[in-house]
């Protein structure tokens, strides 16, 4: 189950960061003589990236980025540095971290 979890994790983390180029499209730029206002194809990825997490009281799963830290409540975790979050005890919180492309990715680890 942990496996599958993290397979889709990453999975979920890695399109994310190879769609924020492999969709852009080159930008268009008017000829000098065109009136209409300068318009732009390019789409581009939102800086954050939420993803849902449920852990039982003893379970463990290691997230995607760096830099993590826990954001508000301590919603009972353990989180090192490496993305190892276990669940302590039941409750609600996020973690939050850095991908390689520069986007900020929130987990919303709830454990029960």
């Amino acid at each position: 189950m942990k496996k599958k979890l993290i397979t889709g994790l990453l999975t979920v983390v890695a399109c994310f960061t190879v769609g924020s180029t492999s969709f852009a499209a080159t930008a268009t730029t008017p000829s000098p003589s065109a009136t209409s206002a300068e318009t732009s194809n390019v789409i581009t990825l939102a800086d954050q990236i939420s993803v849902p997490i449920s852990l039982r009281v003893g379970e463990s799963i290691t997230v995607a980025g760096s830099n993590f830290w826990i954001s508000g409540d301590y919603g009972g975790i353990y989180l090192n540095q490496q993305g190892l979050i276990i669940g302590l005890s039941p409750g609600v919180c996020t973690v939050v971290g850095y991908l390689p492309n520069g986007d900020t990715v929130l987990y919303t680890v709830t454990v029960r």
